[in-house]
């Protein structure tokens, strides 16, 4: 088990904070210098319209560099303890859409090494556009519609490389190709 020795916090703002701490490995090993990342957690969404395509955002992402095709998706605001009330206000701003069907896929972790945050994913069914996008200030967003069979192949090239998208679009297309008589494979 590791032991935490000290903790010095580095930044300490509403999104992000950083520590560096010194820990002790189980073999007795002292790293003076591990940093942790916490951002809030956050919700994501596999929005399926009820023609059977998903909905994609592409978004310039300023720490890679690149512009990076997701899922909807969005942090926990301030008090904020219901990841599906985040997904639900995520989905209706980034997109306009929106649904009564949802299912609740589980948690992921982004780069555990490093980051605390969990991401919330949710699989939403029978998405309809019901507005216009409600972005915030900072989003500069493009939202476009796929079949999930391309988004699928999206992923396996590599122009889906966002983690959690990845994780995802995987994920739905396995739990959809079951209910519908697709082959499970291991």
């Amino acid at each position: 088990m590791w032991k935490t020795i000290q903790k010095k916090r580095l930044v300490d703002d509403d999104h992000v904070t950083v520590e560096k701490n010194e820990v002790q490995l189980p073999d007795g090993a002292v790293i003076k210098d591990f940093y942790t990342v916490t951002i809030p957690d956050a919700a994501m969404v596999a929005a399926i319209t009820s023609e059977g395509k998903i909905l994609l955002k592409t978004e310039f992402r300023y720490a890679c560099g690149n512009e990076v095709i997701e899922c909807p998706a969005g942090m926990f605001e301030k008090d904020e303890t219901d990841p599906l009330i985040v997904a639900k206000r995520e989905l209706l701003e980034e997109t306009g859409y929106a649904t009564e069907n949802w299912t609740y896929l589980g948690e992921t972790l982004e780069s555990t090494s490093k980051l605390t945050n969990r991401m919330h994913l949710f699989l939403a069914k029978d998405c309809v556009k019901i507005s216009s996008q409600r972005l915030d200030a900072n989003e500069h967003l493009t939202v476009t519609e796929a079949y999930l069979e391309t988004a699928v192949a999206m992923v396996m090239n590599g122009t889906i490389n966002a983690n959690s998208t990845a994780h995802l679009i995987l994920k739905v297309d396995r739990i959809l190709r079951d209910k519908t008589g697709g082959q499970d494979e291991p």
